[in-house]
C-alpha cells in the first residue's frame, strides 16, 4: 500500500502552493484606497433596500389577501345573522366594497411603481412610495378588521337583548376560532 502511495503521489514541498485568503482592509493612508470597498458596500446596501422593498411588495399583496379573506368569511356570516336588517346588510356590504376597492387601488399603485412604465423614477422614489402604500394597506387591513369586529359586536349586543347570545357566538365562531 505504501509503495502505491509513493509511486502515484508526490508530496508538495513546503510553500509550493500559494494559499489565498480574504483580507479585510482598514483605513488606509493612501487617498482612495478604500474607494472600491465603499462603492461595493453602497451598491450592496442599495440592492439590500430593493430586496427589502420586494418583501414589502409581497407583504402588501398578502395584506390585500387578508382583507379579502376577512370580507369573504365574515360578510357571509353577517348575511346569515338575523340581528341585521336588509338595509343594514346593504350598508355593511357597501362599506366593505369601499374598503376593498381602496385596497385594490393601492395594490394597482404598487404594480404601476414596479412596472417598466415608471423607469423615470429613482430607486429611492420607488422605495418611498412602496413604503407609503404598504403602510396604507396595513391600515386598511386593520380598519377592515375593526369594521368587522364592530359589526359583530352590534349583533352580539342585539342578541343579548333577545337572549340569543349563544347562537351569535356559534355563528361567528367558537371560543378558539374567535379573533374578535
Amino acid at each position: 500500500m505504501s509503495r502505491f502511495h509513493n509511486r502515484n503521489f508526490e508530496l508538495l514541498e513546503p510553500y509550493d502552493a500559494k494559499v489565498s485568503c480574504t483580507v479585510l482592509r482598514g483605513e488606509s493612508l493612501r487617498k482612495g484606497a478604500d474607494l472600491l470597498d465603499k462603492e461595493y458596500y453602497e451598491a450592496l446596501q442599495s440592492v439590500n433596500n430593493l430586496v427589502k422593498d420586494a418583501r414589502k411588495v409581497q407583504k402588501t399583496v398578502l395584506l390585500v389577501g387578508e382583507i379579502s379573506e376577512i370580507y369573504v368569511t365574515n360578510f357571509q356570516k353577517i348575511i346569515d345573522d338575523e340581528n341585521f336588517t336588509e338595509a343594514e346588510m346593504t350598508a355593511i356590504g357597501n362599506g366593505y366594497a369601499i374598503l376593498l376597492n381602496e385596497s385594490a387601488d393601492l395594490l394597482a399603485e404598487v404594480k404601476d411603481i414596479i412596472s417598466a412604465s415608471s423607469l423615470s423614477m429613482s430607486d429611492a422614489e420607488r422605495m418611498a412610495i412602496i413604503d407609503q402604500v404598504y403602510t396604507k394597506v396595513k391600515y386598511h387591513r386593520d380598519f377592515v378588521s375593526y369594521y368587522t369586529k364592530k359589526n359583530i359586536s352590534i349583533s352580539l349586543i342585539r342578541a343579548k337583548k333577545k337572549g340569543d347570545t349563544q347562537r351569535v357566538l356559534e355563528l361567528y365562531g367558537n371560543q378558539d376560532d374567535r379573533y374578535w
